[in-house]
């Protein structure tokens, strides 16, 4: 069994990582680090006969091989450093660095000691995106000219996603990471970012455009104060337009307390009223959804690992995310386009 240990028991850990490496047969959930009681007592509801431990040393001590970290930005780049350098294969939620300057020591450490290092990517595998990258990728489209990728929720409490990093680091990396995976490195960037007045490293708002060397154009929108969110993909080609509302299923399944393995329910099977639909001029035609499939991360991960193989979010596009993230920091903070 591969032993996958699991720093960090808050929202992430509990409900995007933690079901997803119990589910694979080939893996086991070794032990998690957090000191709250409270989320010892859920571990323990979870996961009855999972450890909890203190500190990332003990867990280490304790015997895995693999460490994944779900902690606050502010506190990731010295554990990923002591993992490293311990010779532990690591995963972090993203970003894993709060600047490209980080991100390079890290990326750089990795290679050195020959030490796997990556980023939990896992809406690469959303139901929407792979839907989204189908359809690309079969032409049915036609030439594709004009991307927009956006998700809007009404969450005024979470003000400045702190825990994230803000939103632009949290979200917007999933954001850019799927338009980089679909249309290649980018050229150029021209932001708008709403920092918050007591930290102007948080935000609860963006938007993003983004020119790629390719010359394709991706507008991208992340906003948590929308009463009406918008459309979560809108892919217009030469032959039709597809749209997609909604977010990918895997999220409610995993908060009501399914996972891959769940036999009661279809793990990211979306109903047939949340499909998409492409429109030719003025017919619309339904879409069938393709499965989300979040543990794709992990099987790809530990099979990396153990045949020394690609990782599933490789240190090249992990470093191009990250400039493209600070990129739009300096364009929105001096109103230009700035180019990479």
């Amino acid at each position: 069994m591969f032993r996958i240990g699991l720093a960090g028991y808050g929202f992430g850990g509990r409900y995007f990582h933690a079901p997803l490496i119990d589910s694979l047969d080939n893996c086991r959930l070794a032990g998690v680090v957090t000191r709250s009681e409270e989320r010892r007592h859920e571990l323990t509801a979870d996961y009855e006969n999972v450890p909890a431990f203190d500190t990332v040393d003990e867990l280490i001590e304790a015997g895995v091989d693999a460490i994944v970290l779900s902690i606050p930005p502010r506190a990731r780049f010295g554990i990923i450093e002591n993992c490293l350098k311990r010779g532990i294969p690591t995963i972090s939620d993203k970003p894993f660095a709060l600047n490209l300057q980080d991100a390079r020591i890290l990326a750089d450490l990795s290679q050195k000691r020959n030490v796997p290092l990556t980023a939990y990517m896992n809406r690469r595998w959303d139901s929407d995106f792979l839907t989204v990258e189908k359809l690309i990728r079969s032409g049915d489209l036609g030439k594709v000219r004009r991307f927009y990728s956006g998700i809007e929720s009404y969450n005024p409490q979470n003000e400045g996603n702190p825990s994230g990093g803000g939103l632009l680091r949290d979200l917007g990396s999933h954001l850019i990471d799927q338009a980089y995976k679909l249309f290649g490195p980018v050229e150029s960037v021209y932001a708008r970012v709403d920092e918050m007045p007591f930290d102007r490293e948080l935000n609860n708002a963006f938007f993003l455009v983004l020119n790629h060397r390719n010359g394709m154009f991706c507008r991208i929108n992340g906003y948590m104060e929308q009463h009406a969110p918008g459309h979560r993909f809108k892919v217009d080609g030469t032959e039709g337009c597809f749209i997609i509302d909604g977010l990918d299923i895997q999220t409610e399944q995993a908060i009501e307390g399914f996972s891959p393995a769940s036999e009661e329910i279809e793990w990211g099977v979306e109903p047939e009223h949340r499909w998409g639909f492409i429109q030719k001029e003025m017919e619309r035609t339904p879409y069938p959804s393709s499965r989300g499939a979040w543990q794709e991360f992990y099987k790809r991960f530990v099979k990396a690992v153990q045949e020394k193989g690609e990782m599933p979010v490789t240190l090249d596009e992990i470093l191009d995310v990250t400039a493209i993230l600070d990129a739009c920091l300096v364009s929105s903070r001096e109103n230009r386009v700035v180019t990479l």
